[in-house]
């Protein structure tokens, strides 16, 4: 980055204007698919394309900032307008009409939202209807968008008073300390989390040589989120980080079907973020399809990934009994948790949402078994055993790695 004359006397540049500030929000809070940080660090990374051109009044304060990589300044700026949300001048309360449509604009976590925000504004603005303790009982999102164009304004104001304050780089110090990963700020140091993550990464000497088709590709973060209805998996939410382990991997092979062999059939595989997606037919008859994943740009050995995909199947007749993850590539690191042992950094996590009205009697969780053995209940107490958070359950695994060529899953067995 440039150098800056910070001499006594220097005069600061001036800063983005709230009506530029304003305009970057708006479009950071209506894009329908990308996270905010992903976002802000493309601006970062790229500011002459047409995201960073967008964003510049949001990314033009750490422009001073040197030695800073591109991941951290992004995670820098969007704790900024984190704390902005959450100032009183903004959003005064937890049950503030501009607080509940700044985070769902932004997607952040919001008590009263159980399941993953919609793509569009007007999407997640909807979900917000039934919250009458904080909107009434309006029948259109009329209020939220009143609600939102009022919080917008002064968050943009916000900004624009902090941004000023943040004039010297001395001053972003307190951020560079928490900028990775979002969700962990005040969990520790960047690079004390980093290290632990570090730990379990790719490890050749504590992994099985993985198949000669096997994708190229070592996971470092995989959490699958699925919907059941009745007993039949309607949705599922994929997001990974992955590292090329040779040169020019393009894209990442992801498989969705339905049914049982031999009756197995193809189930789209929408992009979500950070890739494109394409439907590839099998070169083997009687296969269903594959949907290839193209990263925006091919990685070589040791580069990154980070993207996610949903699947949704209308058709939803088939009952399952387990939600399993096939490990057809170079493997999976070891679990790590932060926030209490709530919140995954690293390795593999399922999460199950089951429907209120079908609820399980047992689930449990198993590593590297045969199909058969799956079925098996562990006994009453058997760590394997997990318990249902009302509708929810949920499982990190952290005593292992994910080993090539093999299967790992929540089974549960349902009242007769």
């Amino acid at each position: 980055m440039p150098e800056v004359d910070q001499s006594v006397g220097a005069d600061p540049a001036p800063g983005p204007q709230r009506s530029e500030i304003e305009a970057a929000l708006r479009y950071l809070g209506t894009r329908t698919h990308e996270l905010p940080v992903d976002l802000l660090q493309h601006a970062v990374e790229r500011p002459g394309s047409p995201i960073g051109t967008r964003l510049s009044a949001l990314t033009s304060p750490t422009k001073h900032l040197d030695g800073w990589t591109a991941a951290q300044l992004a995670h820098a700026l969007w704790q900024v307008i984190r704390e902005g949300i959450r100032d009183p001048d903004v959003s005064p309360a937890h049950l503030s009409r501009r607080r509940r449509v700044l985070q769902a604009a932004f997607r952040l976590p919001d008590s009263d939202i159980h399941e993953p925000w919609g793509s569009s504004l007007t999407e997640r603005f909807t979900q917000l209807v039934p919250l009458v303790h904080v909107f009434g009982r309006p029948t259109t999102t009329q209020p939220m968008e009143a609600a939102w164009k009022r919080a917008v304004h002064l968050l943009a104001a916000h900004l624009e008073g902090r941004f000023a304050a943040l004039a010297q780089p001395t001053d972003w110090d307190e951020y560079r300390r928490v900028a990775y990963p979002s969700g962990v700020e005040r969990e520790g140091r960047l690079d004390e989390i980093q290290a632990q993550v570090d730990s379990f990464g790719y490890n050749e000497a504590l992994l099985r040589e993985p198949s000669s088709g096997a994708q190229p590709i070592f996971i470092n973060l995989f959490i699958t989120t699925v919907f059941m209805k009745r007993r039949a998996v309607y949705r599922r939410i994929t997001e990974r980080l992955i590292t090329a382990r040779t040169d020019d991997v393009a894209y990442y092979t992801a498989r969705g079907f339905a049914g049982k062999p031999p009756r197995l059939t193809y189930v789209p595989v929408k992009a979500l973020w950070g890739c494109d997606a394409e439907f590839v037919e099998s070169s083997r008859p009687g296969r269903p399809a594959v949907t290839r994943l193209w990263f925006p740009k091919p990685l070589r050995a040791g580069e990154q990934a980070h993207f996610a995909s949903e699947i949704v199947d209308e058709n939803i007749t088939e009952e399952r009994q387990w939600i399993d993850v096939d490990v057809d590539h170079h493997g999976i690191a070891k679990g790590a948790l932060v926030h209490g042992g709530r919140l995954p950094i690293s390795g593999l996590t399922i999460r199950v949402r089951f429907d209120d009205n079908d609820l399980p009697e047992a689930v449990w969780w198993y590593a590297e078994l045969n199909e058969s053995e799956r079925y098996d209940r562990p006994p009453p107490g058997h760590r394997r055993l997990l318990s249902l958070a009302g509708n929810d359950v949920s499982h990190t695994f952290t005593d292992r790695y994910g080993q090539p060529r093999e299967s790992y899953g929540i089974a549960f067995s349902w009242p007769t």
